[in-house]
């Protein structure tokens, strides 16, 4: 329910940028809106819910998702109208990934936590899985504002099937808690590396559909484009979640591996032949967009007593990220092509994968900083 409007807002591009007269650097700048909306709520959420409970956060969540959803299908008929309900529904994003971590962390146990963590990141996917059906089958149809209004009263059932949270006795435990120390170094620099590696899929997510019909694809054949990669990203999350739990250690590298690998795929769109699109957005949604989980997993396995508070800094820089992005991507677009747009994700991968690494020797460097966790190997 948090991800899926900006992910209906890339598949429905080219709809809504005919609608609401938009250029390629406005979607982007529409994109960019909500993931800078959720930046701004990413850590005071996750030291919000490591006080208050995971569960009052994720209700308020779904309540302002319905809400965000139900605005752009009734209301977003001018472009800033669209822009303050994609905020909202960033905002809402923003607010629900730590709290959903935390969750996770508290009550998975650790040797299940990859494959829960891959199924909670496989949300992504989801979110464009439907958005890329929506193309065809409705946007294609009864309109664009649509799509938007179908999904939002799969809220009002999510909102029964929350779980409960720890009662109030054991909250005022929590809160007696001293607070851990945390060693943030690593983690600035995972939220940087985390930030280049989202910007770049998250330019595929917002232009993939604009760039194929670009070079020659339906409306309907790139919308059906989006759901062959949205499986591909959904396989590789749970795949990759599935593996950590059978790893030792390691989680990092795989990540720098695959953020790296998602970089030849951008490299393949770039090249702008029709054919060869169609393994590049495999490639760019399993490798560019799928370590997401895995990533997320070797945050909280190293930091798994302030699991909230951690991975609030690390989303963050996805947010940060995933703003700069869309707009880069669009500002490129609009002045020089799709050719050097996908040049400039990959380059993003790259330096993504390398900051990983960075990160992760550090991590191992100095196993004693750690009060969570004294392994610093993973």
């Amino acid at each position: 329910m948090s991800s899926i409007p900006v992910f209906l807002t890339g598949a429905l591009a080219v709809q809504i940028r005919h609608d609401l007269h938009l250029n390629a650097s406005e979607l982007g700048g529409a994109v960019g809106v909500f993931f800078a909306s959720a930046a701004l709520t990413s850590i005071a959420s996750g030291k919000m819910a490591e006080r208050s409970g995971f569960e009052r956060i994720m209700r308020v969540c779904v309540i302002m998702a319905v809400i965000a959803l139900l605005g752009i299908g009734l209301l977003a008929h001018s472009y800033l109208v669209f822009l303050i309900f994609l905020s909202l529904a960033g905002i809402t994003n923003g607010a629900v990934q730590p709290a959903i971590n935390l969750f996770l962390s508290n009550v998975i146990p650790i040797s299940r936590q990859g494959v829960a963590f891959g199924i909670k990141q496989a949300a992504i996917p989801v979110a464009t899985f439907i958005s890329g059906l929506a193309v065809p089958l409705v946007a294609l149809t009864i309109g664009w504002h649509y799509a938007y209004l179908m999904i939002a009263p799969i809220g009002a059932i999510l909102y029964f099937l929350i779980p409960k949270g720890p009662d109030k006795s054991e909250r005022k435990v929590a809160k007696a808690r001293p607070v851990n120390k945390v060693y943030v170094a690593p983690l600035i620099v995972l939220a940087v590396g985390m930030g280049l590696g989202s910007s770049a899929a998250n330019g595929l997510g917002a232009f993939l559909v604009s760039s194929s019909v670009h070079h020659g694809w339906k409306p309907g054949d790139a919308g059906y484009l989006v759901v062959l990669g949205s499986v591909t990203g959904m396989s590789s999350r749970l795949i990759n979640g599935i593996l950590a739990d059978r790893r030792n250690g390691r989680h990092f590298q795989v990540v720098a591996t695959m953020v790296g690998l998602g970089g030849l795929g951008y490299l393949m769109l770039m090249s702008g032949v029709g054919w060869l699109i169609i393994p590049a957005t495999m490639i760019s949604y399993g490798a560019g967009w799928g370590w997401n989980g895995l990533f997320n997993f070797a945050v909280v396995w190293n930091y798994p007593k302030s699991a909230g508070y951690a991975t609030g800094i690390t989303q963050s820089g996805a947010y940060l990220g995933s703003v700069f992005g869309p707009l880069l991507f669009g500002f490129i677009v609009d002045r020089s092509g799709y050719g050097l747009a996908w040049t400039s994700a990959a380059f993003e991968a790259i330096a993504a994968s390398l900051a990983v690494i960075v990160a992760r020797r550090m991590i191992v460097a100095a196993p004693e900083r750690f009060t969570d966790r004294g392994l610093g190997s993973r």
